[in-house]
């Protein structure tokens, strides 16, 4: 590698021989010590690489061996200098360009973070960008192991960090830990299960605890259902606690209500268009050209560009193109069927999001009324799901044990 960069600092020449005695052109050449390499034969001629002095030494072996010598290729640094020797400025450009991207190169232009699961890596960057390792900084001024340090202290779930530099990127890869499993029962906290929702209970069937309801029952949101509280024994009126688990589905009811109009508006977008490209450098945005905006209304759609040389070396400039396209309002009108299909919609979106995992819709009834340019809906689903969700057992719980309790025994 050292010595094609020597040959190409020093120039070389690319030379051709032909002749009836080739052979003894090239062992003369060898005993007067003239370098050549990359020799190789093409028909009755022979093609190498040699120094421009050499070149110029080889003529007294030429002309004993008979033979006629080409030169087919000039390269090297020489030549190229020769070559925009008057063009001064064009050769200052080049030198100015190649000093700038080396600037450039000494600054990070881009944080990326990976290996992240449940930690955000945006809030990595911001927390980066607080202790002074953000984009625009020189790599010569950051502490890349005091930054891995400052991660470790500040994420406690982060169990390794290693922060590198890939060309103008600073690429930070961290490690979670893993999530701690969920504890045994043994060692379970007394806990209670507690009603989602109002609901009527349609089967229960308790692993541990004591149930305060039955199926049939009507339960309230928020009610108890299964408590951690259990009585030793007949004898023993002291009570003691476990984390209460059961499997609790009820019937539940969800209501939504809404109202779409006839007469609707949709864009109709027109053949006007107009275009603004914006210079992002560094923090700074500079206008380069910008035609007119259309008249009335236009929607936008921007795209950025980041400039850079590979995929690790971004620069910080990037080109914002913003494309203006212009729309007309136009109003439109829905049939009665289509009114009532989007409005069913629309109020079942509303209702799937409250909806259990594991629920079973058992029943889905809609109504809707005309009225005036509009119609007014209301959807009713019935479904079975889950009721029960647990909470830690405390001092709360029991009393509302007590009031059940005695309201069922009065």
């Amino acid at each position: 590698m050292f010595v094609s960069l020597w040959h190409y600092l020093k120039g070389y020449v690319i030379v051709e021989v032909s002749g009836y005695m080739i052979e003894k052109f090239l062992n003369l050449a060898l005993h007067h010590h003239i370098p050549m390499w990359d020799v190789v034969q093409k028909e009755n001629k022979v093609c190498f690489k040699t120094p421009i002095e050499a070149f110029k030494c080889m003529k007294p072996d030429l002309k004993k061996a008979h033979c006629r010598a080409k030169i087919v290729g000039k390269k090297g640094f020489p030549f190229i200098a020769h070559r925009y020797k008057k063009r001064r400025f064009f050769v200052a450009g080049i030198v100015v360009f190649i000093a700038m991207l080396w600037l450039l190169s000494s600054f990070v232009w881009l944080v990326e973070v990976e290996g992240t699961e449940r930690i955000n890596g945006l809030d990595i960057i911001k927390s980066l960008e607080k202790k002074g390792y953000e984009t625009g900084k020189l790599k010569s001024k950051m502490n890349l192991r005091e930054a891995e340090t400052y991660l470790l202290q500040q994420y406690p779930d982060i169990v390794w960090t290693g922060i590198t530099y890939e060309g103008t990127r600073m690429m930070v890869r961290v490690a979670e830990s893993v999530p701690k499993p969920e504890m045994s029962e043994m060692n379970e906290k007394p806990k209670m299960l507690i009603a989602k929702r109002d609901a009527l209970v349609t089967y229960i069937a308790v692993e541990k605890g004591k149930p305060l309801i039955k199926a049939g029952d009507i339960v309230k949101k928020g009610e108890l259902l299964v408590t951690g509280e259990m009585p030793r024994g007949e004898e023993d009126d002291s009570l003691y606690y476990t984390a209460a688990k059961a499997h609790i589905k009820g019937k539940t009811t969800y209501t939504a209500s809404g109202t779409i109009q006839f007469q609707q508006e949709k864009k109709q977008y027109l053949n006007e268009s107009s275009k603004k490209w914006t210079l992002k450098l560094f923090n700074k945005a500079f206008q380069l050209y910008a035609s007119k905006p259309p008249q009335g209304n236009f929607d936008k759609q921007i795209t950025l560009h980041q400039l850079r040389i590979t995929k690790m070396f971004p620069l910080p400039f990037a080109i914002e193109v913003e494309n203006r396209v212009a729309y007309k309002p136009m109003i439109y009108t829905l049939s009665e069927e289509d009114a009532k299909d989007r409005l069913l919609c629309e109020l079942w979106e509303q209702i799937e999001g409250s909806l259990g995992v594991e629920a079973q819709i058992l029943k889905r009834e809609a109504f809707f009324k005309k009225t005036g340019d509009a119609i007014t809906g209301t959807l009713h689903v019935i479904a079975e799901e889950d009721i029960g969700y647990r909470l830690d057992l405390d001092q709360g719980a029991s009393q509302q044990i007590k009031e059940k309790t005695d309201y069922e025994q009065n």
